[in-house]
């Protein structure tokens, strides 16, 4: 009977929401776009927001990164701490945030450091 009745009252826990993963990720892609810019190869960045709200005032990782084609500060901007993705604008979750930039890949950029998170 005891088995019954925790059984059921997980089932019923789980109905009202207390079961829902909050757990958000960005996920981050990095490849290479075939393409070639002053000598060096061009990379396509691509943010994915993972959770089904939207993520604003991301940061990644940025040490050691450098372009040879400058980028806009509201596409990367260099921070305390990392760099200020999109202008801190929101990323939604069917609407990944996409840039290119010329140079190196180094092995830890773009690794997310934080974010925000906003459900409506």
């Amino acid at each position: 009977m005891m088995p019954l009745f925790a059984f059921l009252l997980v089932l019923f826990l789980s109905g009202q929401g207390y079961a829902i993963d909050s757990y958000c990720n960005i996920n981050v892609r990095v490849s290479e776009t075939g393409r070639v810019v002053k000598g060096s190869p061009e990379f396509e960045v691509v943010l994915y927001n993972t959770c089904a709200c939207n993520q604003y005032n991301v940061v990644v990782s940025c040490d050691g990164f450098n372009s040879i084609v400058p980028l806009k500060p509201e596409v990367l901007r260099k921070v305390e701490g990392g760099c200020f993705v999109n202008d801190g604008q929101s990323i939604p979750y069917s609407d990944p945030f996409k840039f290119q930039y010329a140079g190196t890949l180094p092995t830890t950029v773009f690794a997310p450091i934080s974010s925000s998170v906003a459900c409506s």
